[in-house]
């Protein structure tokens, strides 16, 4: 689906299950008060699937979700089941854009076929744990957040300054018309990488465009070299599928900016 040119309240977030959806979800729609829309990335039975999710600060109103791998599209009530499903089995990995109530018409004028296919139910049918009032979200908004508290002036000048960290090696081996592109992806994996607990040391990115057979026109496979060191507690195994389904995304994305099929091939991680 279309998205406005809008600032998002979060990136490459990653709820660990349905419940920190919701919190995301809450806050979200807090932000601006007339709706939200979401961009979700999550594997199901092993299979990546990318959605995006528009809604008011009562229903869904739109949903929409690609299979990563083969490139089919799920609307209406098939695309609400397959979202379900994404939540609850977590982790997902999500973009989340406030929406304004102007902005939520605009959206919908943008992806009327969508609106039109998908049946609207409330949101507490895909977070139970919102419940059904709307307005019960900023209650529930107000006590997720962390209460700050302010060190004395000593404390604080004791402390020692974090040392620098050391830079990530960055190799690109990609067609030229390409590369822009796949720099911008490969800094976005860093930071995705960073944000999970892993201290990339190096990534090598190597892509090759290719010719389908018949006719089907030409798309870019590309393989994913991560290595570096983690504070995290997921296990490495855990690491390397949310990074792998972070740059599913990230290749679905760039599919539709490139205009041809952008493909994973494999992602290593090395720790």
């Amino acid at each position: 689906m279309k998205l406005l040119p809008v600032n998002p309240l979060e990136e490459n977030y990653l709820c660990l299950n349905k419940d920190e959806f919701a919190k995301l979800l809450r806050r979200t729609l807090e932000t601006d008060g007339g709706g939200a829309f979401f961009k979700v990335l999550e594997k199901v039975e092993g299979v990546p699937y990318y959605a995006t999710i528009l809604i008011d600060n009562q229903k869904i109103l739109a949903v929409e979700v690609q299979n990563v791998k083969s490139g089919e599209i799920l609307v209406g009530d098939s695309a609400l089941q397959m979202i379900k499903k994404m939540i609850e089995g977590g982790p997902t990995i999500v973009d989340a854009f406030p929406l304004s109530d102007v902005d939520v018409k605009m959206s919908v004028i943008d992806n009327i076929d969508v609106y039109n296919s998908t049946p609207k139910i409330p949101l507490s049918e895909l977070c139970p744990s919102l419940g059904g009032e709307p307005s019960s979200l900023k209650s529930a908004v107000e006590s997720d957040k962390p209460v700050s508290k302010s060190l004395p002036l000593e404390e604080k000048e004791s402390k020692p300054k974090p040392k620098p960290k050391p830079r990530t090696e960055f190799s690109l081996e990609v067609p030229s018309q390409l590369e822009p592109y796949f720099r911008a992806f490969g800094n976005r994996l860093v930071k995705y990488a960073k944000s999970i607990g892993i201290e990339p040391s190096r990534v090598k990115m190597v892509a090759k465009e290719v010719r389908y057979a018949l006719g089907a026109g030409t798309g870019v496979h590309a393989t994913i070299e991560v290595e570096g060191s983690s504070d995290s507690l997921m296990s490495p195994a855990k690491l390397q599928e949310n990074l792998e389904s972070f740059a599913y995304r990230e290749a679905a994305e760039l599919s539709e900016e490139l205009a041809k099929k952008v493909v994973i091939s494999s992602l290593t991680l090395k720790l």
